[in-house]
Order: structure tokens, then C-alpha cells, then sequence
């Protein structure tokens, strides 16, 4: 980070003066005053619906010039940017908090498009494959540059846009959520990447909901709510409370300890699982994992990126394209399910990692994403029986406190705390006895995590078993009642919720093996 007395002499790469947006009935953006100085990094928080993720689009040329009030000035000239690429030529980078992959062209041209190499009128392979092996070194993803992006973990999928993101000439680099799903070890690579960036003059915009963090990365802190900035701190270094505070606007919420059944019965058992790539090639993605769930227990599952974490929960859920072999007993039958609806008819649900591009059925309602997993239990004799299917998910989206309650809103229109909930009723509405949750706070605030992590343990307490599966240290130590560490495919150890930090990421790093 940038010294006080560095950052006040030091010239702003960008400037917006009483900028404000608004949209039909809704005023996203209020008069906000905000300067970036060069290698200055500003946190921007607030909850889900603050305002952040419209500024950065402001910013960043998503929301041209012409749509907006105010004035933004980046390197002391007013700019008014048309779209994205306005914006890129003048050096403001956007890495956005939702992923854009094609996954069927390979991960080099991914992290190039629109800036592809060229020789004698053609792209430059060579040239191609070594600039993208060397960002690809940086972050420890050994994957080829010719492989096809989808291939790729969601997680690795971020890192692969981050690193094309800082490959650009950026004056002011704006990251939204950018070490969601990443682990604290993955975490620490791009911050050490940031400070190199900035000692070459770069600014930075830093959106997260990991308030931890930010005492890591950032120089100031602005804090919005609805739509306005409420607080300004001059460092996040001894203010997490206030900083809560400003962004919720009251005390937040503690959560009681739990109390777990030792002596409760397995309800999901796996044996000596082995999760073969589905690409061939004869890599192991998990490599003979066993772990025990008992009922109404939450058991959280740790590691880096490319452990096996998210591989495990697919096999487990019959959704893994590639070869599986193991054993899985659910509540005492056996049996490795073949696909979901196997697994969803034998009690298992699974809220997935990336619910914009595996869970959410985008453009469609509240009901329609509620019902997607549970259309046979609502069917009458030849259709669905319309208000069966109603009563019972109006019942799923008020016991879940889904906000605004509202079955045929858009499921989109929804803050990403919301639409959890949703996928959460989803899979509720299937009647579970396991619940596996990968990263189920990506993307949320810190008032939303707490009401998920109150419906998770609800969930727990009436004798379901929960696999959450999560990169962020807290989480697991806060809300599991175990841990499970998983590095290389293997599981590497079995700890209590006092586990020291360390001790966890010595597992997830072999270190402990």
C-alpha cells in the first residue's frame, strides 16, 4: 500500500464530481464525489444493492457518458466514454465480478481477445501461447494455453481473467469481488501482483465483501448505501466495526454457537472416490477421497484451487462428465448416482458454485427457478398443478425471507443474497436429507451472509447434512463443525473448528502431508 503522506502529493488518475444514475423508480447512483490517485487503491463496499457494481459500470464505459449526471475526469481530462473500448483506450480496466468465457475456444485466446497478436496478417500462435503460459505461470494454473476455457474450474476461470485484465495497459484497473472463490493463498499472489502494478503509477478500485482483506490491499475505504456515499475511512485498519456499521446502517448481528449431535448417524458416506478428467489424458482429479457426513452436521470442505473440492461434489451428485469410481451410501443406500436426477431422486441437492452460469435459469421468474428441480412432485395427472406449485413456493421464498416476496419477478432483478435463497428453495423443495453447498456467499454482503449462514444451520438443526464446500478461512472455521482439507485431488487432513488458519493452509498445501 501507498504511505499517507505518498498518496495526498500524488496526481489522481481519475475524478467524478456529484456523479448520480438512475433508472425507472430507482435511483442506483446519488451524487457521488470519488478520486483515485496514481498507485492508490480505493475499497469500495457496501451491501448487495448499494450502488457499487452501477459506479464501476459508470467507470468503466458499460454506462456510457451520455446516460449518466456528473462529471468524471480520468488523468485530469472530462471524459464521457462511449462503451468499453473508449474506456480501455484510455487505460480503465474492468475485471467484472461475473465471468465472460467462451468455453469452447481455447484459454489463450480468452485472455486476448481483441488484442490477438499478428504476424504477416496472421495471429502470431508462438508469440500467442508464450504470453499466455507466462501469465498463466504467475497464478500456478499448469492447464495448456491450447485447452479448451471450459475445461478450466470457475475459480481458475477467474484467475485466467484477472491475469488478462493486468496483461492490458491500465492506468485505473477496477476489480469487482476479484478473490471470490479464491483461497487465501491465491488471494495473496494477486495482491503481491497489485503492488507491483502500482508502484508503476496504476490506480485501483477494489470492490469486495471480504472486509478482511481490504486491510491488506487498500489505501482508503469509501462505504455506499443505496446509492449514496455514506462514510469515507482513511484506512480499514482498526475500523471494521464502524465500517459494518456504515454499511448496514446498524449493529451487526452475532451468531450463537452450535450444538452438534456426536453421536448422530452417517447419512452420506463416500469411499476411495476417484474422479477421472473428463478430457482423458489420465489425470486424476480426485484420487481415492473418503469422508463421513452425519446427520445434522455442517462439514466443511477447504483447498486451493485445483484441489478436487468442486470435482468431489459432482461426482457425488452424478454430475461429472468424465469417468467415476467409488462408493457413495446416502441414509444407508448405496449406490453412485449417474446423474443429478439419480442423485436429486435419492435425497442429495447441490447449490453449485457459479450460479450465474450453472444454477440460476436467467430471464426466467422466481417460481420457474424455485420449480426447476421439483416439477414431477407438483405434476397432476397430464400438467403441473398450478397453484400447488405456487402455495409451495410462496411457503419456500417466505421461510427463506426471499426479498422482495415476489413469484413472478424476474429472478435477475435480485441481489445476489437473494438469489441464493432462491437456488436454496430450489433445493428444498426436492425434500433433501444432503445439501452440498460450493462457495454458497460468493458474491454476497456481509448482511446477507449472515441470514444464509442462519438458513444454513436451520437446515442442519432439522437433521439434514450439509458438505459446504468453501476458499474463504473464516467461513469454514466460523460455520463448520468440521474441516476437511483437500490438496492435489486427496484429502490431507481432519480438524475441529479451533483450527489455527496456518494449520489448515498447511494441509491445503501439502505441507502437512
Amino acid at each position: 500500500m501507498t504511505s499517507p503522506d505518498q498518496v495526498q502529493d500524488t496526481p489522481s488518475v481519475l475524478e467524478m464530481r456529484r456523479v448520480s444514475k438512475s433508472y425507472p423508480g430507482v435511483q442506483a447512483v446519488s451524487d457521488v464525489d470519488l478520486r483515485v490517485r496514481r498507485g492508490e487503491t480505493v475499497a469500495v463496499i457496501g451491501e448487495n444493492g448499494a450502488g457499487k457494481s452501477t459506479l464501476m459500470k459508470i467507470i468503466s464505459g458499460v454506462i456510457p457518458g451520455a446516460e449518466f449526471d456528473g462529471e468524471m475526469l480520468v488523468e485530469g481530462r472530462l471524459r464521457h466514454f462511449r462503451g468499453v473500448r473508449d474506456a480501455e483506450a484510455a487505460g480503465v480496466v474492468l475485471v467484472p465480478q461475473e465471468l465472460y468465457i467462451a468455453p469452447n475456444l481455447s484459454i489463450a485466446d480468452n485472455m486476448f481477445v481483441g488484442m490477438l497478436p499478428g504476424r504477416w496478417g496472421f495471429v502470431d500462435e508462438a508469440r500467442l501461447r508464450a504470453m499466455a503460459r507466462e501469465r498463466l505461470a504467475f497464478f500456478g494454473i499448469t492447464a495448456s494455453p491450447d485447452a479448451p476455457a471450459g475445461t478450466l474450474s470457475p475459480s481458475e476461470q477467474r484467475l485466467v481473467t484477472i491475469a488478462a485484465a493486468l496483461s492490458k495497459s491500465a492506468k485505473l484497473l477496477i476489480l469487482d469481488e476479484p478473490t471470490a472463490a479464491l483461497t487465501d493463498g491465491e488471494a495473496r499472489h494477486l495482491f503481491a501482483r497489485m503492488r507491483q502494478i502500482h508502484e508503476q503509477g496504476v490506480g485501483c478500485l477494489y470492490i469486495t465483501h471480504r472486509l478482511d482483506e481490504i486491510e491488506h490491499v487498500a489505501d482508503r475505504v469509501m462505504v455506499m448505501r443505496n446509492g449514496r456515499v455514506v462514510a469515507n475511512f482513511d484506512t480499514a485498519r482498526g475500523n471494521r466495526a464502524e465500517i459494518v456499521h456504515a454499511m448496514i446502517g446498524r449493529e451487526p448481528e452475532r451468531m450463537p454457537d452450535r450444538r452438534v449431535d456426536a453421536r448422530a448417524a452417517p447419512i452420506l458416506t463416500v469411499n476411495d472416490l476417484r474422479v477421472h478428467d473428463a478430457h482423458g489424458g489420465g489425470r486424476m482429479r480426485v484420487d481415492g477421497a473418503s469422508l463421513t457426513l452425519h446427520r445434522g452436521e455442517i462439514l466443511g470442505l477447504f483447498g486451493l484451487v485445483g484441489a478436487g473440492r468442486t470435482e468431489l461434489a459432482r461426482a457425488v451428485f452424478g454430475a461429472w462428465p468424465g469417468k467415476v469410481e467409488g462408493r457413495v451410501q446416502v441414509d444407508g443406500t448405496e449406490g453412485l448416482p449417474r446423474n443429478p436426477r439419480e442423485a436429486i431422486a435419492r435425497g442429495i441437492g447441490m447449490l453449485t458454485e457459479n450460479r450465474k452460469q450453472t444454477g440460476l435459469m436467467g430471464g426466467q421468474s422466481v417460481l420457474t427457478n424455485i420449480s426447476a428441480a421439483s416439477l414431477a412432485d407438483i405434476a397432476g395427472r397430464l400438467f403441473i398443478d398450478g397453484p400447488r406449485e405456487r402455495a409451495r413456493d410462496l411457503a419456500l421464498a417466505r421461510k427463506l425471507d426471499v426479498r422482495p416476496l415476489s413469484l413472478t419477478a424476474p429472478v435477475d432483478a435480485y441481489s445476489g443474497g437473494n438469489q441464493q435463497k432462491v437456488l436454496l428453495a430450489r433445493w428444498l423443495a426436492t425434500g433433501p436429507r444432503v445439501l452440498i453447498l460450493d462457495e454458497p456467499t460468493f458474491g454476497v454482503d456481509v448482511g446477507a451472509r449472515f441470514e444464509l449462514y442462519r438458513l444454513i444451520r436451520a437446515l442442519a438443526d432439522d437433521g439434514r447434512g450439509v458438505l459446504l464446500i468453501s476458499s474463504d478461512l473464516a467461513e469454514v472455521t466460523d460455520e463448520c463443525d468440521r474441516i476437511l482439507v483437500m490438496y492435489k485431488g486427496r484429502i490431507t487432513g481432519e480438524f475441529g473448528r479451533d483450527a489455527a488458519r496456518h494449520t489448515l493452509m498447511a494441509a491445503a498445501t501439502g505441507e502437512g502431508s
